[in-house]
């Protein structure tokens, strides 16, 4: 199993969540160097771009050199522009986005256990159970550490990091 820090992105700076509020952790680069050296894949949630600003577009470009990123998106134009990168994408299922046309190896769903994950890769099971473990045994299962049971059988682990 591996584990995949919860980086926050704004104004190209990383922050963590902690107790509900955001630290700075620096320059996004820089710290995602750092990070490469520990982890082969960041989790990142782009709060620019949840405004619809693509300012740190430069900065995913810069760190899919040294570290792989998924990035939370679901804006089209974005997707597809981090697909040419070949940074993956995280889309909440259902979707209006076109998947079909796009790279399945590079998309990650957002599932609560119900929806149909064909068109992407991977899964971010949200609230796992074996149950809902089992529908999704074709994928690779990632669940947030918060929300892991014991003896859950998954690929990946989303954590947040200490500041």
């Amino acid at each position: 199993m591996i584990r995949i820090p919860l980086l926050y992105v704004r104004d190209k700076q990383f922050y963590v969540k902690q107790n509900g509020i955001l630290r700075l952790l620096g320059n996004a680069v820089e710290v995602a160097k750092k990070l490469g050296g520990q982890y082969t894949l960041l989790h990142l949630i782009d709060l620019n771009l949840k405004k619809g600003n693509v300012a740190n577009f430069d900065v995913y470009d810069k760190m899919t050199y040294f570290v792989h990123i998924q990035v939370e998106c679901d804006n089209e134009k974005m997707a597809e522009r981090l697909l040419k990168i070949k940074a993956r994408v995280v889309l909440h299922l259902p979707t209006e986005l076109p998947i079909e046309k796009w790279n399945e190896r590079l998309l990650v769903g957002i599932v609560t256990g119900s929806e149909d994950a064909s068109g992407v890769h991977d899964v971010i099971l949200k609230n796992p159970t074996k149950e809902k473990t089992k529908k999704y045994k074709k994928k690779r299962i990632i669940v947030f550490e918060n929300e892991l049971e014991e003896k859950t059988k998954v690929w990946a682990v989303i954590f947040s990091p200490k500041p």
